[in-house]
């Protein structure tokens, strides 16, 4: 008995053992098969199999079942065949597997994985197609007279609705371009276009979108990032590749990141890109939670060279970030973005913000880089600088404005500036004035002087006397029209000429300073009046010719000189050194001069910051101060009034800046 419990124990332990084995094996198993890569390979070599193996499209195996994107992929002579779960084994070879890998593959593109394998097109035994597993349902289609191109989303919709290949419109011959809002794809007889956001259906021939009306196209986020992305340039543009999954932002709105971007989408507005430095500036500003909204258009050149970006967004008041790299990114919004527009915008007079804007009460300001523009919300007026850009803007409709902007306030930032610049301009005309009536007495009187010496000979060069004569008193002289003698027969008379570093009675010999009579005041020429006045215009020269009743043949045009210290006489009495050669009374002092017909001082241009052909010192009439060209302040600094040189704005008063 004992022994026959011995073997039975054994035996039941044996049967233990074996069951435990067993169950090993069974748990063991499916652990193996269901592996993902294992499964793909099997899936692949069952396909291929079926085609044909080593005969088939495909040609012979090459290499192992590998990992491609979300999928698999095997790669074989003549193509490749790609797997997942969803769209099982489906292989593509030629020209529309160069397109697909071409655009990034599984791995990179936006088209997903194949649906079908490779097959003949309705084109004919010439074409060839094959389509994708993306939302908005992709295909990529091949003839030998066009290659190889992407068809999908609305296009792909509306093809199909007149025929596709085999319909009126033919093959395509291009990819889908972008134009704003505007999508349109070409082909062999034909044309097609999509508005984004207005749903609309155009076409070449016209007559075939009449066939398209009422054909919906499903609003699919996905998609609608995607062509987005496409848009500006996909993978090789500057937003780069895809990083991460798409997140909500703002109302019932969608972001999905990228390198060198984001594209914003929600359900009014679509999805529309933004980039790097207006990206930056948006996000800062609240981004789509704030009060910008959501971008409408996918980041555009703005139009000024050499680089230059906008981005417009939902407000209601329609506001644009503009960015430039000299000044960086600001927003332009209301009333001051419609008057910029209306000036034609970043390519206008005003040219690109160069910061935001500024409240003050009821005036809205913002500056540009030609100038700037404020609106008063009360009146709902605009003024600009410069001045003459304001009536442009009258009747100007201004979001959120139930009536048209009213007629604009003559002159810059506020009514009174007009008045201003007229005052201006006054006491410009007032300085000419005063330089140039003093300065044609002195010409006529060099004049007659210059006449007599040419009639009289010798004799009219003699000296006047020293002493005190009466026809020779400045009472007697004051009126040169009713002197007692006539231009033919009064003699010249020595010009006395002050500088500034001599005092008179250093002009006269030492043993001479007795015979000092100076004239009075009015009729002592300052040096001022002979360096900015020894050459005049013509036209200037002709008109004082006339007012004196001058000889225009012997007009004196040879620039004044300035006696020399040695050789100066004392006065309008002082004795005569006995020469009688008039080339030794004078010696030119060299002076800076203005070009003939200049005049010393210019107004500002309708760019104030313009500089006028000749009127390098740029000055402020508020400030009292001039900026010269090497000035750090002088691009930023807006003229209210030029000067052709340094020295004739501190004339004026003006005073250097720092």
């Amino acid at each position: 008995m004992t022994g026959q419990h011995l073997r039975s124990g054994r035996v039941m332990r044996g049967l233990v053992a074996l069951a435990a084995g067993l169950a090993c094996i069974t748990l063991m198993a499916p652990v193996a098969t269901a592996s993902p890569l294992g499964e793909a390979d099997d899936a692949i070599t069952a396909a291929w199999k079926e085609a044909g193996g080593d005969t088939s499209d495909l040609g012979p195996k090459q290499g192992e079942t590998y990992v491609a994107g979300g999928g698999f992929a095997h790669d074989f002579v003549h193509g490749k065949m790609f797997f997942t779960p969803a769209t099982g084994p489906r292989s593509m070879m030629g020209a529309i597997l160069d397109k697909y890998e071409s655009l990034g593959g599984p791995a990179a593109s936006d088209l997903g994985f194949p649906t079908m394998n490779e097959a003949r097109g309705l084109a004919g035994p010439d074409s060839r197609v094959s389509t994708f597993s993306a939302s908005d349902k992709p295909l990529i289609y091949w003839t030998a007279d066009h290659g190889a191109f992407v068809v999908r989303g609305a296009i792909n919709a509306a093809w199909d609705k007149l025929g596709s290949s085999g319909g009126a419109l033919g093959v395509p011959i291009g990819d889908e371009t972008y134009d704003g809002q505007l999508a349109t794809q070409a082909f062999s007889a034909g044309k097609i276009s999509w508005n984004r956001l207005t749903k609309a259906f155009t076409t070449v021939p016209p007559n075939l979108a009449g066939q398209l009306t009422g054909l919906q196209v499903p609003v699919d986020p996905t998609a609608e990032i995607n062509m987005a992305w496409r848009a500006a340039g996909g993978a090789a543009g500057p937003l780069g590749a895809k990083q991460g999954d798409q997140s909500p932002v703002g109302t019932g709105g969608l972001a999905q990141n990228f390198n060198g971007g984001k594209v914003f989408f929600s359900p009014a507005t679509g999805a529309n890109a933004v980039e790097t430095d207006i990206l930056t500036k948006y996000e800062a500003a609240g981004g789509p939670a704030g009060n910008l909204g959501f971008p409408i258009a996918n980041e555009a050149d703005g139009g000024l060279k050499p680089s230059s970006r906008v981005s417009e967004f939902s407000a209601n008041d329609k506001p644009v970030i503009f960015w430039t790299p000299e000044h960086g990114a600001f927003v332009v919004r209301g009333a001051i973005n419609a008057a910029w527009d209306k000036l034609l915008g970043a390519s206008g007079k005003l040219g690109a913000p160069i910061g935001d804007q500024s409240v003050d009460k009821d005036d809205i300001t913002q500056r540009f880089t030609g100038g700037q523009i404020t609106w008063n919300s009360k009146t709902n007026t605009f003024t600009t600088q410069p001045a003459n850009l304001a009536s442009a803007l009258s009747g100007l409709q201004i979001p959120g404005q139930k009536t048209a902007a009213g007629p604009a306030s003559k002159g810059g930032v506020h009514a009174s500036a007009w008045h201003w610049w007229w005052l201006l301009a006054g006491i410009a005309a007032l300085l000419l004035i005063a330089l140039v009536v003093p300065s044609a007495r002195s010409w006529r009187r060099r004049r007659a002087a210059k006449r007599v010496g040419k009639r009289g000979g010798a004799d009219s060069r003699d000296e006047p006397a020293t002493e005190s004569v009466a026809q020779w008193s400045p009472e007697a002289d004051r009126d040169l029209a009713t002197s007692s003698l006539n231009d033919d027969h009064r003699p010249p008379r020595p010009r006395t000429v002050r500088l500034p570093s001599q005092p008179v009675s250093a002009w006269m010999p030492p043993d001479r300073t007795d015979l000092i009579d100076e004239p009075p005041d009015e009729e002592v020429e300052s040096p001022e009046e002979f360096s900015d006045f020894a050459e005049v215009d013509e036209d200037v020269d002709d008109h004082f010719d006339e007012s004196f009743d001058e000889d225009p043949d012997d007009v004196d045009t040879d620039p004044t000189g300035f006696p020399a210290q040695s050789e100066v006489r004392g006065g309008r009495h002082a004795a005569s050194d006995g020469s009688d050669d008039d080339s030794a009374v004078t010696t030119a002092v060299p002076t800076a001069r203005i070009p003939t017909g200049q005049l010393a001082i210019h107004l500002p241009m309708d760019d104030p910051y313009q500089v006028p052909e000749g009127y390098p010192v740029k000055a402020n009439a508020s400030s009292g101060l001039y900026y010269m060209p090497d000035s750090v302040l002088y691009e930023e600094t807006m003229a209210e009034i030029w000067f052709a040189s340094e020295d004739i704005a501190q004339a004026n008063g003006f005073h250097k800046a720092g």
